[in-house]
C-alpha cells in the first residue's frame, strides 16, 4: 500500500488541493495521511467536515505546531506502525499530482534498480525544475560557511546595515552547481524536500526524518547520512509531481522583515544540529530512528 502524507498547516485551500489532486487519480490500494500541526484557524476542522467520511483519508491532530520533521514523523510513524504501509510518499501541501501512472511508474523503477529514498520530477506551475535541490551533499565545511553567512545576516538585520545586506540576502547558499543531469540511480546530490518518496527499505530501517530540526535542511540531513551509510537513492525524472509553491510563512509573519529573520533563525538552528551530525563517527543511522 501507498501513502500519501502531507503537512497541514492553516491553508485548507491549499491542502484540499493536494488531496484531490490524489484522489481524483483513482489509485489503487493507497491512502492519504493529513497532520494536522496545531494550526488553530478552523483550516483542519473544514478539513475534518470534508474528508471525515472518506476511508481513504486518515486524519491526526497535532496538539501544538511541532516543525516540519517532528510534525510529518508523527504522521510517518502512523503509516508504518498503524497502517502498516508498503510506501511513504511525504508531500508538501502545495504539491499536486496530476500522473495516473504514478504509482505504477514508480514500482517499476524500483523493480529495476531499489533505492531507500527518491525524489521526483518536481516541476512548477511556471515549468520550473526544482530537483535535484543540489548536485552533491555538503559537508562539514560547507554548513559551517552557511552558518557563519546566516550569522552575519541575522545580526545586520537587527542593526539595519542596508547595503551589505542586500548582497549577502542574494547569497543562496548553494555552494555545488550542476553541471551535467545526474543519472538516475546513482544520485549523491540532496532531493528536494517538497516531495521525498520512501521505499519499503527504507521504512524497514528508519522512522522518518531526523527529528531535532523545527525548519529547514531536513533534506539535506536525509541524503547525507544516506551517503555517509552508502544506502542508494535515486533521482526520478519518470515520476512527476508539481509545486505550487504555497507562501505558509508569509502568511503566518506579515512583517517581511519579521519573517526573514525567523526564517534564518530556525536556519541557524538547523546548521547547528546538522553540523553535529557531520562531526558524528559512530552510528550515524541513529539520526533517522525514533528516540
Amino acid at each position: 500500500m501507498f501513502a500519501y502524507l502531507v503537512l497541514h498547516y492553516k491553508n485548507a485551500d491549499v491542502t484540499i488541493q493536494c488531496i484531490e489532486s490524489i484522489i481524483s487519480n483513482n489509485f489503487e490500494d493507497y491512502c492519504i495521511v493529513v497532520v494536522d500541526n496545531a494550526s488553530g484557524n478552523g483550516s483542519y476542522e473544514q478539513l475534518l467536515e470534508m474528508y471525515g467520511d472518506n476511508d481513504k483519508v486518515h486524519f491526526i491532530g497535532n496538539e501544538k505546531n511541532l516543525g516540519y520533521a517532528a510534525g510529518n514523523n508523527i504522521g510517518f510513524r502512523y503509516c508504518k506502525d498503524t497502517l502498516g504501509v508498503d510506501w511513504i510518499v511525504l508531500l508538501n501541501n502545495d504539491v499536486t499530482i496530476e500522473q495516473p501512472d504514478f504509482q505504477n511508474v514508480l514500482l517499476s523503477e524500483y523493480d529495476n534498480n531499489t533505492f531507500y529514498i527518491a525524489g521526483p520530477d518536481i516541476v512548477t506551475p511556471e515549468g520550473d525544475n526544482q530537483n535535484p535541490f543540489r548536485t552533491e551533499c555538503m559537508n562539514a565545511k560547507i554548513i559551517r560557511k552557511n552558518l557563519i553567512h546566516d550569522y552575519v545576516v541575522l545580526i545586520l538585520m537587527k542593526i539595519k546595515v542596508q547595503q551589505l545586506l542586500k548582497k549577502l540576502l542574494h547569497y543562496d547558499g548553494s555552494i555545488f552547481k550542476p553541471n551535467e543531469t545526474p543519472t538516475i540511480h546513482s544520485f549523491k546530490g540532496v532531493v528536494h524536500g517538497s516531495c521525498i518518496i520512501f521505499s519499503p527499505d527504507y521504512i524497514k530501517e528508519f522512522d522518518g526524518l531526523y527529528n531535532g530540526t523545527f525548519l529547514y535542511c531536513e533534506e539535506e540531513i536525509l541524503c547525507y547520512i544516506l551517503n555517509r551509510l552508502n544506502y542508494p537513492y535515486s533521482y526520478l525524472k519518470s515520476v512527476k509531481v508539481t509545486h505550487r509553491h504555497s507562501v505558509s510563512m508569509k502568511r503566518e509573519i506579515k512583517d517581511e522583515d519579521k519573517r526573514k529573520m525567523t526564517e534564518i533563525s530556525h536556519r541557524i538552528a538547523s546548521y547547528k544540529k546538522f553540523l553535529k551530525i557531520a562531526g558524528a563517527k559512530d552510528d550515524i543511522g541513529r539520526y533517522l530512528r525514533r528516540e
